[in-house]
């Protein structure tokens, strides 16, 4: 028995309205690519992705962390700290939902070296220590646990502070 085939093309039609829109972050252009080039596409696909890149080069886009905050002011949150890389497939950021709980997120790129993972985070790490100082909260002492959702942000901002002193245990 043959198993079943996925098809991108309704993804990539999704893609080409949000970039008709101006609304197709370079982080979802990556990830569409990234599955456009694992795949043998279509006749269909191929000619959805060339529409896709033409509606991209005739349209600006907005950036990461304008879809991040979009997203998080539709549902009532708020975004605390994002940082995307331009150079690869790497992202932090803090946010709080509408009922005051707290969630990280990272990935840093696996297509990357040692390295770069290093500095990525090195680069993180000054940025969030500069909000932290803004926001009046201090990095805490002891080790925070990886949680879905965190109860204060100081404990957020310090487990990604912790996350980022070893960059070798993020998988992405």
């Amino acid at each position: 028995m043959r198993e079943p085939r996925y098809s991108l093309l309704a993804d990539i039609q999704y893609d080409i309205e949000l970039a008709r829109q101006g609304k197709f972050a370079l982080y979802g252009q990556r990830n569409i690519a990234r599955e456009y080039r694992c795949k043998k596409a279509t006749p269909e696909e191929q000619q959805a992705y060339e529409t896709l890149q033409n509606v991209l080069f005739m349209v600006p886009q907005w950036s990461d962390t304008e879809e991040l905050h979009s997203d998080m002011e539709r549902i009532g949150g708020r975004v605390w700290f994002c940082y995307f890389w331009n150079d690869h497939d790497s992202m932090i950021q803090l946010t709080e939902d509408s009922c005051g709980t707290f969630t990280t997120a990272y990935v840093l790129d696996a297509d990357i070296t040692p390295e770069m993972h290093k500095s990525a985070a090195r680069q993180a790490q000054q940025q969030l220590a500069v909000c932290m100082q803004e926001w009046g909260i201090p990095l805490m002492k002891s080790f925070v646990p990886e949680k879905e959702k965190y109860e204060y942000l100081e404990e957020a901002a310090s487990h990604l502070m912790q996350v980022l002193n070893a960059p070798e245990c993020i998988m992405g």
